[in-house]
């Protein structure tokens, strides 16, 4: 009796350890959607981090720019020794003096302060110069971004494709493991020769051959994709796809919202800014400058020293240096603007490239669907056939070979029209279509106020 309930509790705790396995162990290695990798990545990606300290650094100019205009106060400690007594902050020629009114050594502490007065114009010039530099580094920032979401998609639809095929193949091994075991029987029963199971057996090889090959193909996308993930590896299941991706609209006018044509206009008014600042070097500066010193010698009495004054200075020559900075800000200026014609035509022929590549994975797809229903409806007529005993074991293995291959085809021929898809997005400067909606809409303001300010 005691054994008996023994063997009920060491029955009972290991149904309950077993449950308690496939109830952690499960929640190791989920299933991810490609938005939630999309979130993640953006949450993680050094990249994107890097980009975002660059606006940062851009954000802190701006700061710097417009302290310019509140001008200076610096602290003033001074010592004067002279050669000498004399009087401590001598104004006129005394009537009655003292002998301790006068010392040849004297210290002087105060403030300074100077304020300028822009009124060439080229503080302000400097000023819109890092603005416009910094919503350069904002675009810069979603151009990042942008093509990590879209590189994650890559991978995330590359690794898709080649799981569709391990499928295929697992699938193709396992009716070969089939064949052979019925082979071996018919081998004992002399109905077969011992060729069909070698040609079988060797069939399998290759095919485990090609699984092998397979697997190290996705190992590779999967530490690509760890990395930009910023994790050490990544065992996630995927959430396979089944459904066809939403058709864009290829509207060439929306390349002016991609992040890096905003970002060099942006670049490109910043250089027309520090052209102006530039040219604004050449005129009369005015500013202000005020102190206020207290005297004392080391023998003497106190005294405090008031000074206000208002300055212009007019540079008249430094060897060629300032028209120098003017020709190099406008060679910088021709510069940027033919990199925003070229960077154009690169966006235009990126978007007639995908709209070609969209057109022939929708034809492969299609292709693939008729594919994929013909070799079904053969590898069922061949399995009755083989049943009634019509043909032999390879002409089955070769239909299920056929529909293995249609199927992984279709599957492949999916994930190439995702991507296809995910092409026209990206020449058009949007997330994939998988990206969240509600957060899509978010950095579409974003871009779109960003894009205001650089005109």
């Amino acid at each position: 009796m005691r054994h008996g309930n023994s063997l009920n509790c060491n029955g009972w705790l290991l149904i309950t350890i077993s449950a308690a396995a496939l109830l952690f162990g499960g929640n190791t290695v989920s299933a991810r959607s490609l938005g939630t990798i999309l979130l993640k990545v953006e949450e993680e990606a050094p990249a994107l981090r890097a980009a975002g300290a660059a606006v940062a650094v851009r954000r802190a100019g701006v700061k710097i720019a417009r302290s310019r205009y509140l001008g200076e106060v610096d602290a003033v400690v001074k010592n004067s020794t002279f050669n000498d007594r004399r009087l401590i902050n001598p104004i006129g020629y005394p009537l009655n003096l003292r002998s301790d009114l006068f010392d040849n050594n004297q210290i002087g502490y105060g403030l300074r302060a100077k304020l300028p007065l822009d009124i060439s114009g080229r503080i302000g010039a400097q000023l819109e110069a890092a603005r416009q530099l910094q919503q350069s580094s904002q675009a810069r920032k979603l151009d990042v971004r942008l093509r990590l979401l879209y590189e994650t998609a890559a991978l995330y639809h590359g690794i898709e494709g080649i799981l569709a095929e391990e499928n295929a193949l697992r699938h193709q091994i396992q009716a070969l493991d089939s064949h052979i075991q019925t082979t071996e029987a018919a081998i004992k029963a002399e109905q077969e020769i011992p060729v069909k199971k070698m040609r079988l057996i060797t069939e399998r090889d290759d095919v485990r051959g090609r699984l092998a090959a397979l697997k190290g193909r996705e190992q590779g996308l999967r530490a690509n994709l760890a990395a930009l993930l910023a994790a050490r590896s990544f065992p996630d299941s995927l959430a396979p796809i089944h459904i066809l991706p939403p058709k864009t609209a290829c509207q060439e006018k929306l390349i002016e919202q991609r992040p890096d044509i905003m970002a060099l206009k942006a670049r490109i008014n910043s250089s027309q800014a520090l052209r102006r600042a530039a040219r604004d070097s050449r005129l009369p500066e005015l500013a202000v400058d005020g102190s206020w010193i207290q005297n004392q010698g080391y023998n003497g009495e106190n005294g405090d020293d008031w000074a206000l004054s208002v300055q212009m200075g007019m540079p008249l020559w430094d060897g060629g240096g300032r028209r120098a900075e003017v020709a190099k800000s406008s060679a910088s200026v021709h510069m940027l603007r033919q990199q925003l014609a070229a960077l154009r035509y690169q966006a235009r022929s990126e978007l007639i490239s995908a709209r070609a590549a969209w057109d022939a994975a929708t034809a492969r797809y299609q292709a693939a669907l008729a594919s994929g229903k013909a070799a079904a409806e053969t590898a069922r007529i061949q399995g009755n056939r083989f049943t009634e005993g019509l043909i032999s074991a390879d002409n089955l293995v070769d239909a299920e070979a056929a529909l293995s291959k249609a199927e992984a085809g279709k599957a492949l021929a999916l994930t190439d029209l995702w991507r296809a898809g995910d092409s026209i997005r990206f020449a058009l400067g949007q997330e994939p279509a998988l990206y969240p909606a509600r957060r899509a809409a978010h950095q579409i303001d974003k871009m779109i106020k960003i894009n205001l300010s650089a005109q």
